[in-house]
């Protein structure tokens, strides 16, 4: 079953995927309650302007001393600490799972702790619908007033007598990758390094343009690896589906082969999704928010005017002289893979040699995390992202 979490804006080859995962969200379905290795804390706190803020803390069980944290900065559109997701367990049962759990499990087993916030007007349900939203309080989460928001929760972090205020790493998925830099520029005591999944290195318009033409050629290719040549025939299709019965939900063929000749290209899916560009950037430019909430996971226009034409991500790393470290897959839909060697060489043309880069062949926007790879302490990139948080927080 499909699952919500990450994420800048929607990949839009995933448009049928992710309405699957909302109605998903809103089943009775049964919450798994393993036993973990960490200890949770939920902690209300208020921003700079006196909105409530909601947090979960999760400590190592087994510490002694000061224990170093991670703050994690989340993708696009509305998230809770939790960050719910559907998944069939080994018994064929129907389950919600707490994504963001299997961070702090797997930094509590490497003795560090793992912050998480509920954006503003997002509010984490342990039941059926799992979150409640008040879009007038989530609408005035801009990108600066969520980099406050961070803030204060750092803030937070380093005056708790369980954390060490001289080991903190900011982990930033997706949006995350660029307000974690921005806050590391503006409150660097104590933070030692950040890591970011899927490089967000363009602005908001670009960001847009490219999901909107580009990106989703990249999701069929890594839902269907024979379209990897160039092309997806019916046969090579119809192959695959012998193995993924799911593709016909998540890619199905037909309305995909726009000009009819018995193949989907990157052509096809760049007319089909032309009009919902169109109709996007034209939304933006109306300041038609109730559309842009619609079609932009719950986006406004107040959001991405914000960031609308701003300066390529790689100027807020060339800030910074921590290490930097970017995690990202080359099937990934939602942000450019160019974007991070982009960010390599402007980096080098400074003369700086903190970034370092870790490029997954064929992994997605979520690094192909799925919850049967989390049984195994997940797929490449996290293990790596974990242990490498665990040595650079040593002491």
């Amino acid at each position: 079953m499909p699952r919500i979490r990450s994420g800048l804006l929607p990949g839009v080859c995933g448009i049928v995927v992710a309405l699957v995962s909302q109605r998903a969200l809103t089943q009775d379905l049964e919450v798994a309650t393993p036993v973990r290795p960490g200890v949770d804390e939920v902690i209300t706190l208020k921003a700079r302007d006196g909105t409530p803020l909601e947090a979960k803390l999760t400590l190592p069980a087994k510490r002694e001393g000061k224990v170093p944290v991670v703050l994690y900065l989340h993708g696009a559109g509305a998230r809770t600490y939790d960050n719910p997701f559907g998944y069939v367990d080994s018994d064929g049962k129907v389950q919600i799972g707490r994504y963001l759990d299997f961070f702090a499990d797997e930094l509590a087993k490497r003795g560090v702790g793992f912050f998480r916030m509920s954006k503003r007007g997002c509010q984490a349900l342990e039941v059926s619908p799992w979150m409640k939203l008040d879009r007038a309080v989530f609408s005035k989460a801009t990108m600066s007033v969520m980099l406050d928001d961070y803030g204060v929760a750092l803030d937070l972090l380093r005056a708790r007598e369980e954390i060490d205020p001289a080991r903190v790493v900011l982990l930033g998925a997706s949006e995350g990758t660029r307000l974690a830099p921005q806050l590391a520029a503006r409150k660097s005591d104590g933070v030692v390094g950040v890591l970011m999944f899927g490089y967000a290195a363009d602005n908001a318009h670009d960001t847009i343009v490219w999901q909107m033409s580009v990106g989703p050629w990249r999701n069929v290719q890594h839902l269907v690896p024979a379209a990897r040549g160039g092309e997806l025939t019916r046969a090579e299709y119809d192959e695959a589906l012998k193995s993924d019965g799911s593709l016909a939900q998540q890619l199905p063929f037909a309305p995909l082969d726009v000009d009819h000749n018995g193949s989907i290209t990157p052509e096809d899916l760049a007319a089909l999704i032309k009009p919902r560009l169109d109709m996007t950037l034209k939304a933006v430019d109306d300041r038609n928010d109730d559309l842009l909430w619609a079609q932009l996971m719950n986006l406004t226009s107040a959001y991405l005017l914000e960031w609308w034409d701003v300066e390529p991500n790689w100027t807020n790393l060339r800030k910074l002289d921590i290490p930097l470290h970017i995690f990202h897959g080359t099937l990934d839909g939602t942000c450019r893979v160019e974007g991070v060697h982009e960010a390599e060489q402007a980096l080098r043309d400074a003369g700086r040699t903190n970034l370092t880069v870790h490029i997954y062949p064929s992994a997605n926007h979520d690094l192909d995390w799925t919850w049967q790879s989390a049984q195994e302490g997940g797929p490449p990139a996290f293990r790596e992202a974990f242990d490498l948080i665990a040595e650079m927080t040593s002491r």
